[in-house]
């Protein structure tokens, strides 16, 4: 059945879910938090548009919705992955399998391809990336301040980083929540950080990627289908 999902100020044609589809989101989606009270808190508070999010992921996908354990003519969902938002397109490009980064000093880029990732990145056709946060690891000083997202032709205003250093949470992590997106397939996406100093970094995009079955199970993806 079509739907109208709304998501923040844009608005996607979806599929809706089927009552066993919506049981399996509801009940996998602790599961795929595991053990962080983290995670688990920000699906519990984002799980309205997680699940509008996995509507229009039925629809552009063209497929039923299997959860964990989808095959290739299905999809499912999964942690996002470095592969899922910083991927090649070109067999002389080497994927980019950690969140580790050597920034620059003031402005550089995080997401994207290419040298220096200064390449906007285009969203796999089997994969829709819905990002909710942005954590650093524990190790090291975080030099990340400032997030530019631009999401096809939209900028959007600069996400304010520098108070997720502080950890002035329940369990110590770094983190910040970021205004909830949907990564269409397709879509070309970049992100441009302002460091205050130049050094290694590690800003972890935290959320969710719904994909075909064959994408979720691959550990390294080298090449995308647009």
């Amino acid at each position: 059945m079509a739907t109208r999902v709304n998501f923040e100020t844009e608005s996607y044609e979806g599929e809706a879910l089927n009552a066993g589809e919506l049981s399996l989101l509801r009940e996998q989606l602790m599961m795929l938090a595991g053990s962080s009270a983290l995670l688990r808190v920000l699906f519990q508070e984002n799980q309205k548009r997680i699940e509008g999010a996995a509507e229009v992921a039925k629809n552009l996908l063209g497929a039923p919705f299997r959860g964990l354990s989808s095959a290739d003519s299905e999809f499912g969902f999964q942690l996002i992955r470095p592969q899922h938002v910083r991927r090649t397109t070109a067999a002389a490009e080497a994927t980019a399998e950690t969140c580790n980064f050597t920034f620059t000093a003031n402005a550089d880029y995080w997401l994207g391809f290419g040298t220096d990732n200064t390449t906007a990145l285009n969203i796999d056709k089997r994969a829709l990336v819905v990002p909710l946060g942005v954590a650093f690891t524990n190790g090291g000083q975080p030099l990340v301040e400032e997030l530019l997202l631009q999401v096809g032709a939209t900028t959007f205003p600069v996400v304010v980083l520098r108070h997720a250093w502080l950890a002035d949470n329940a369990n110590q992590v770094r983190f910040v929540p970021i205004r909830p997106n949907i990564w269409i397939p397709k879509q070309t996406v970049l992100g441009q950080v302002y460091s205050y100093a130049a050094g290694a970094n590690q800003p972890v995009l935290l959320g969710i990627t719904f994909a075909k079955g064959d994408l979720l199970r691959a550990q390294n993806p080298t090449a995308i289908q647009t």
